[in-house]
This record gives structure tokens, C-alpha cells and sequence, in this order.
């Protein structure tokens, strides 16, 4: 009955609520990540794989731009040529 009971996230044998004991985990938890520097590096990969990316969206934008130049000439180049 006691284990229904914490289930439940009723009162647990010792007249304490069972999701204590999840606070408890948590916490250990946190406090492994806090001192855990091996996070320090995924940040940084992260942080590098951004400015890739914002890198390669402004010259796709740039390139973008040039492209759409170079088709609307052609469109113009090819109706004038096809009107006379």
C-alpha cells in the first residue's frame, strides 16, 4: 500500500512526500552539471557550428542576390530578342 501511495504522490511511509526524493535527485544532478566542465566544450562547438551557419545563410543571401540579378537579365535578354 505504501508504494500506491507514493505513486500517487501521497505521504510515504515516514509521513514525508515522495517527490522529496526526486528534489533530491535533481539536485545532485544540477550540482554534477554546474561542476562538470565538460559541457564547456559542447557550448563551444555549438558556438562555432552558429557562426558557420550564420556565415553560409549571409553568402547564400549575398549569392542570393546576385543570381536573382542574373536571371532577370536573361528573362529581359531573351523577350527583346524574341519581339523582333
Amino acid at each position: 500500500m505504501g508504494e500506491a501511495q507514493q505513486a500517487l504522490g501521497l505521504l510515504d511511509a515516514a509521513g514525508r512526500r515522495a517527490a522529496h526524493r526526486l528534489v533530491a535527485r535533481f539536485s545532485l544532478t544540477f550540482g554534477r552539471l554546474c561542476s562538470d566542465e565538460s559541457g564547456a566544450t559542447a557550448v563551444e562547438y555549438g558556438l562555432i557550428v552558429a557562426c558557420i551557419t550564420l556565415a553560409i545563410l549571409g553568402g547564400m543571401q549575398f549569392f542570393a542576390g546576385n543570381e536573382t540579378a542574373m536571371y532577370n537579365h536573361i528573362s529581359t535578354t531573351i523577350v527583346a530578342a524574341t519581339t523582333h
